[in-house]
């Protein structure tokens, strides 16, 4: 497998890209360069190694499937490294060291665009933080620093997808006058055929590119976190794969939870933005979503359509046509700090966008919490009850 190291050139050691400062920055000189220095850098490295990328996928009898294994050999340390078939960047579970699989994102699986991390990893935590102090029935301990101090900054697959539509539509519209006349109450209702009919243009839909998982997938897999560099024999390689998948799944709902995203933010796809993170590759088509993406288009076209009828109180669309006549996809990766929590025999997973801070995950709750606020409720209303009661005596 083909590797990335960026390291800084005043040093040698690693760059990592600092979403304060969006630049990339050394923690050993505290040396500081633009994507731009980065990218330019490494251009021919970044190259070679894709090269050297199609000359293995060439070479193997087949290629690798979603959820296999892929060796590689960290170039920091030289230790041996096994990762999932859709990771694109990652950490050295050895040295630490920050390492871009460069030609898992090459080829047709080069993304168009990247979304940078805007809000660092204490940020972040801190987000999570505030969202923790508002609720009141959390276990001991939850909300600590130290226990989210494992929050991973992951960029995911999403396609994008800009559409232009012409469409028509039909609808049967209503207006109701009422009045009074002596004991009596009058309404009168008017219908109105409306047509409507227009060039629309919706842009940046947005679907994830990462396979979810279906409903029958081995539930025991969510009970456990399993550690990759634990991974030695075949039965541990497919738990881990189960594992990869059911949380695939959860994730993909989360992940529409943080939407939405600042898509004007998007810069030209650069390998060295990921360095420092973790990022996973596409293993969804445009043939796998489009069901999907035409389907919300359908609906938010029928629904732009719908909302330029006024005065009406009542409002049923009758038909409505359409057809696309220009269609755009674009492939970019999207930054979520990402972390989990075991809690009794459920693994619950976190989300806040790296963009803007948005939180999403389910917080669990403490059964003793609540029961003694259900009691102290009943006493005080029994209390409440029989002052009141007193009164009337």
């Amino acid at each position: 497998m083909a590797t990335m190291n960026y390291d800084c050139p005043a040093c040698g050691g690693p760059l990592k890209f600092n979403p304060d400062k969006q630049k990339f920055t050394c923690e050993y000189c505290m040396s500081e360069f633009t994507p731009q220095q980065v990218q330019e850098l490494y251009a021919q490295q970044e190259k070679k190694v894709d090269a050297e990328e199609v000359q293995e996928q060439e070479q193997q009898a087949r290629p690798s499937e979603d959820g296999e294994f892929v060796l590689y050999t960290c170039p920091s340390c030289g230790a041996e490294v096994m990762t999932s078939a859709t990771t694109a960047a990652t950490h050295c579970f050895y040295c630490n060291n920050p390492v871009v699989l460069g030609g898992r994102l090459s080829g047709e699986y080069t993304p168009d665009a990247v979304l940078p991390f805007a809000l660092n990893k204490e940020k972040a935590i801190d987000r999570f933080l505030a969202l923790c102090k508002k609720r009141h029935f959390l276990p001991g301990g939850f909300a600590s620093k130290d226990r989210f101090d494992k929050f991973s900054g992951v960029y995911f697959p999403y396609w994008y997808v800009n559409q232009q539509k012409e469409a028509h539509m039909l609808a049967t519209c209503k207006k109701r006058h009422t009045w009074t006349s002596g004991n009596t109450e009058y309404t009168e209702t008017s219908i109105y055929n409306v047509s409507r009919a227009g060039n629309l243009v919706i842009e940046n839909v947005a679907e994830c590119a990462l396979a979810g998982d279906n409903d029958n997938m081995l539930k025991d897999a969510q009970k456990e976190q399993m550690d990759i560099k634990n991974v030695k024999t075949e039965a541990d390689k497919q738990k881990f794969n189960a594992m990869k998948k059911q949380q695939n799944k959860q994730l993909n709902a989360m992940l529409s939870g943080v939407h939405p995203f600042d898509v004007s933010k998007m810069q030209p796809f650069a390998m060295s933005y990921l360095s420092g993170f973790t990022a996973e590759k596409r293993d969804l088509g445009k043939q796998d979503v489009k069901e999907k993406v035409d389907a919300r288009m359908h609906e938010y076209a029928e629904q732009l359509l719908r909302n330029t009828i006024h005065g009406y109180d009542d409002i049923t669309v009758n038909q409505f046509d359409e057809k696309t006549d220009l269609e755009a996809w674009s492939y970019a990766l999207l930054p979520v700090w990402v972390t989990t929590y075991k809690f009794k025999d459920e693994i619950l997973l976190f989300a806040i966008n790296g963009q803007t801070g948005k939180t999403y995950g389910k917080l669990p709750l403490n059964p003793g919490k609540l029961a003694l606020a259900s009691a102290l409720v009943g006493a005080a209303a029994f209390v409440l009850a029989m002052l009141g009661g007193m009164f009337f005596l």
